[in-house]
């Protein structure tokens, strides 16, 4: 039975009703503590997610390896705040590389059926493929010289090549099972290379193509490997 005379002294205090029993303090005061903790979550998320789009920013601009410094100052967290969030710069590389995959998902599909005629198929590719390539560029370039030092980075990278690769077998299955066998694996092994990011970037850096011009020597290049 509560203590009436604790009650009164609360009542005064204007702190808890006089109906209220320990047990209802205690539950209060759970809930604060929830309330408290889901802030300090939801602030270390936030400033995780500065310092990530900081890094990426600074990426884009140019700034193939930005230091935590810089992070650090463009994302208005600390540089020692930095390193709560993140274990060191490769774990803040990988995350970065991560969050910039998940923006550009939705450019991944290709919504053109395979047996639809073949230059809509590869007009379709060759535009998804090269907005996907344009939207992701400064980061996987990134992923590259990371890979070899990074086994994660690098298995991620291993993992979307597959996707990419078997997107684009299946998109072209019909060429592919028409080309006689000897000449099938070579027919594969040139898809893939060629609708590759590495291609697509050497096209715009090294050949200073615009990115009509680089989406024309696809279309060009895809129609004399697969056209009959």
């Amino acid at each position: 039975m509560a203590n009436p005379r604790a009650g009164t002294a609360g009542v005064a205090a204007g702190v808890v009703a006089p109906d209220h029993d320990a047990a209802d303090i205690e539950t209060t005061d759970a809930t604060d503590d929830l309330i408290r903790e889901d802030g300090r979550h939801a602030r270390r998320d936030r400033n995780r997610y500065a310092v990530v789009d900081a890094y990426l920013q600074l990426v884009r601009e140019g700034n193939a390896k930005p230091s935590v410094a810089e992070v650090a100052e463009r994302s208005g967290v600390s540089h020692r705040s930095v390193f709560r969030y993140f274990a060191d710069k490769d774990e803040l590389a990988r995350t970065s590389i991560e969050r910039q995959l998940e923006f550009a998902r939705p450019l991944v599909a290709i919504a053109v059926a395979s047996d639809a005629p073949l230059a809509t198929r590869i007009d379709q590719l060759v535009a998804r493929r090269l907005a996907l390539f344009e939207a992701i560029g400064p980061v996987a370039r990134l992923s590259r010289s990371l890979a070899a030092g990074q086994p994660i980075i690098e298995a991620e990278l291993t993992s979307t090549r597959a996707f990419l690769r078997h997107q684009l077998h299946h998109l072209f299955r019909a060429e592919l099972d028409a080309c006689p066998p000897r000449d099938r694996e070579h027919l594969r092994a040139a898809l893939d290379v060629f609708a590759s990011f590495e291609v697509a970037d050497l096209l715009r850096t090294d050949h200073g193509r615009t990115l009509d011009d680089t989406a024309a020597t696809w279309r060009w290049t895809l129609h004399r490997l697969l056209a009959p």
